[in-house]
């Protein structure tokens, strides 16, 4: 079996450091402040979409200046702040005791995706990482290619957010909606499960190694 994951909202409490980093960037540059919810909003989006929903709230116009400006507060939040969801750390060295292949699949790019999961010790135990570097790909396409590149006879897709679903679905993959997220009321309305917190996926996960046995 391979567990395919999503990194914020689903192992990785996103709001720890990303409401921290926005709330100092909003302050520096003079622009009023969204609200938590609408920046919450925007964990797991692609980098274009959160730049379309930034820049006309008053920011500068150097959208490359202002994206420097918030990568560098973040990974300092990110080692300063930052918090995997409970149960993250545990549930998946039970999954790799299982002997169940772990990739991760986000929309970040590879050097946020490793720089969370290696500070919190977690980068070991993935088979692979898919990653959005060029901010062109979908996650339809990076869930094919783990499926091509691991040939798993079973693959479960986990993720907060809607394009989890529709990449999970499309692939023909088991999908696990990650409730305790930052998903939109609906959004997880297509998952084939739904879990309150993490450790709620290892039951999931064993029912279906059970049934394919």
């Amino acid at each position: 079996m391979l567990c395919i994951f999503d990194l914020d909202g689903t192992l990785y409490r996103s709001a720890s450091s990303f409401l921290p980093t926005m709330h100092r960037i909003y302050d520096a540059f003079g622009v009023p402040r969204a609200s938590d919810e609408e920046i919450l909003a925007q964990v797991g989006e692609t980098y274009t979409t959160f730049i379309e929903w930034l820049m006309p709230q008053g920011f500068p116009g150097d959208i490359e200046e202002l994206g420097g400006r918030i990568t560098e507060i973040e990974l300092a939040s990110i080692r300063d702040h930052g918090q995997l969801f409970a149960g993250v750390d545990t549930g998946l060295r039970r999954l790799r005791d299982r002997g169940i292949a772990i990739a991760l699949c986000t929309n970040g790019d590879r050097r946020y995706a490793e720089f969370v999961l290696n500070t919190h010790g977690i980068l070991p135990l993935f088979d692979e990482i898919q990653t959005n570097d060029d901010d062109r790909r979908v996650k339809t396409e990076m869930v094919a290619a783990l499926l091509e590149q691991f040939q798993a006879r079973q693959a479960v897709v986990i993720g907060d957010r809607y394009h989890d679903m529709e990449a999970g679905l499309a692939n023909g993959c088991t999908t696990v909606g990650a409730a305790y997220g930052y998903a939109r009321p609906g959004e997880l309305k297509a998952a084939t499960y739904v879990i309150k917190a993490f450790s709620d996926l290892l039951g999931i996960v064993d029912a279906l190694a059970s049934t394919h046995a």
